[in-house]
């Protein structure tokens, strides 16, 4: 037989030209779309949850922030003044006058507003009304609706340890016994907000920090210490270690949070 009569183990064959009908193209656009949306269902939840995480994350971001000002602010004032400020001051006969946050405002940028006080008079009277009820965006966490008191005040979402910031004087560094990186000077509160010109804006921390307090932030609260360090503590601390951090001299020399 001739090899070359022999029938070839392959064969070259036509592409087919194939349309796929309008069935067809609909079923794949069925699918895609389907497939899009359990993806969008699936993850949207997910997406959510960061996006939350990411704004709370950012409030604490912001309002630390804020507290630092405020903690620069105070320590600029020591530089200046050898000493704190006093948390209130008085007049002559115990009047109540001005607040801590008044008096650090020109080592806050608000010098043009500090000069607008006088301070012959108390925070609250008529001729000193209308400073004291511009915003200072540092006295504020970011994010907290309560910005003015029903008398038109602006607020402050932060109070001074009155333990350290006491009435009447200042206390300087050299009598925190105890340590500048052991002792409060200010937290943040969740309720009960002051006017940042009241010289009453000052508590204990264990009166705004605890299971039982409000919080502007979840689960604790943001505490300068006397160095001007700002750290987030959880509102479950232990009792005696707050009191600890909270006395600029009562023996404590080193607390672990």
């Amino acid at each position: 037989m001739n090899s070359n009569s022999e029938t070839p183990l392959l064969t070259r064959s036509e592409p087919d030209d194939f349309t796929p009908s309008a069935g067809t193209l609909f079923l794949i656009l069925a699918g895609c779309l389907f497939a899009v949306g359990l993806m969008i269902f699936l993850f949207t939840p997910v997406f959510e949850k960061m996006e939350i995480q990411r704004r709370k994350m950012a409030r604490q971001v912001a309002a630390s922030n804020h507290l630092k000002q405020i903690g620069l602010g105070l320590l600029l004032y020591h530089e200046e003044h050898q000493t704190f400020p006093a948390g209130a001051t008085l007049a002559s006969n115990g009047t109540p006058l001005h607040s801590w946050q008044t008096s650090i405002l020109p080592f806050m940028d608000q010098t043009g507003l500090f000069e607008q006080i006088d301070f012959e008079k108390p925070w609250n009277d008529p001729v000193n009304q209308p400073s004291f009820q511009q915003q200072v965006p540092a006295y504020l966490v970011p994010g907290t609706e309560e910005k003015f008191s029903p008398e038109g005040y602006a607020l402050s979402h932060f109070v001074g340890n009155e333990l350290l910031l006491q009435q009447k004087e200042g206390m300087p560094l050299s009598q925190i016994t105890d340590g500048e990186s052991n002792t409060i000077m200010a937290v943040d509160r969740g309720d009960d907000f002051k006017a940042w010109g009241d010289p009453a804006n000052l508590a204990r921390p264990a009166d705004v920090i605890g299971p039982d307090k409000k919080t502007l932030l979840p689960g604790g609260n943001l505490i300068l210490f006397s160095d001007g360090r700002v750290q987030f503590v959880s509102n479950q601390i232990n009792p005696r270690i707050l009191k600890a951090l909270s006395t600029p001299a009562g023996g404590e020399t080193k607390c672990d949070l």
